[in-house]
């Protein structure tokens, strides 16, 4: 991994997302680029006032400029703490701004990175939001890199859960995590659900057969559980105290679905864990 990009908003879970970021370039000798973007189209538009209102027209424009002046007041001091925590950690870095076509101009920058690393609930209001946001279902769906999602907070340390069914979502996934070094020296567990048994431990026993090559060791489980997926999955990482859960996006109807099936859904909406997925 040579290049990882980090989301700069101001929200819990985008300040944890940052920090995990930092710790991943260091691990990778990667260099990060912080993004950060302020939508103002909301202050800047124009607006229509009847005759004879020009002192509240003035009034309005002076609040509007006030509040866009407030807003890149505060993305300054996002993007200036940012650099200044790169430079403590002696780790190369830069940022930049977006302002305008925010999510079109987040997908060209997002090509000239190996990984994205992003808060769940950034959408560079500059407030938190509940849940995972509409940007980063975006940067999932639409981009063209693998992407963590953060809450707010992650384990320093713990092992890596793989949840693994044998797709080719769920192989590549593996395959980019392993290639990206996302498991670094922590132990691999490989939960495979299927209702039978043997083609369970058939489907986790190649994704070990995998990662050998790579001198990634792991431990298999099969699950024949009839629970829905994604409990069983968030269970299971909280009983091993995992660190990362990597999985591929799983559905079946359109793009969304495809990316955020009730599952991954499920697993998105709940998971108190960083998550790396890939489509």
């Amino acid at each position: 991994m040579r290049s990882i990009i980090a989301t700069i908003d101001h929200t819990p879970s985008s300040i944890t997302a940052q920090a995990l970021a930092l710790s991943l370039a260091r691990q990778a000798g990667a260099r990060l680029h912080g993004i950060a973007a302020i939508e103002v189209s909301d202050l800047d538009r124009a607006e229509a006032f009847p005759v004879g209102s020009a002192e509240f027209a003035l009034t309005r424009l002076k609040n509007r400029q006030q509040q866009s002046t407030e807003r890149r007041a505060r993305l300054a001091d996002l993007t200036s703490a940012f650099q200044h925590s790169t430079a403590r950690k002696e780790i190369e870095a830069e940022c930049s701004t977006i302002e305008g076509d925010v999510r079109g101009e987040l997908l060209r920058a997002i090509e000239t990175c190996d990984l994205v690393v992003t808060g769940c609930d950034v959408e560079f209001h500059l407030d938190p939001m509940n849940g995972v946001t509409p940007l980063v279902e975006h940067i999932i769906a639409r981009g063209s890199r693998p992407v963590v999602v953060t809450g707010p907070s992650v384990a320093a340390d713990g092992p890596v859960l793989v949840a693994y069914d044998g797709s080719a979502a769920a192989a590549k996934s593996l395959q980019i995590a392993t290639i990206l070094g996302m498991f670094g020296t922590s132990q691999v567990h490989v939960l495979t659900i299927l209702p039978d048994r043997n083609k369970a431990l058939d489907v986790a026993s190649r994704a070990r057969r995998f990662l050998a090559p790579h001198q990634v060791e792991c431990e298999v489980e099969a699950s024949t559980s009839s629970a829905e997926p994604a409990k069983i999955i968030l269970k299971r990482a909280e009983e091993i105290g995992a660190r990362l859960l990597v999985m591929g996006a799983f559905g079946h109807r359109g793009l969304r679905e495809i990316v955020f099936g009730s599952s991954t859904r499920r697993i998105f909406d709940s998971a108190a864990l960083p998550l790396f997925i890939y489509h």
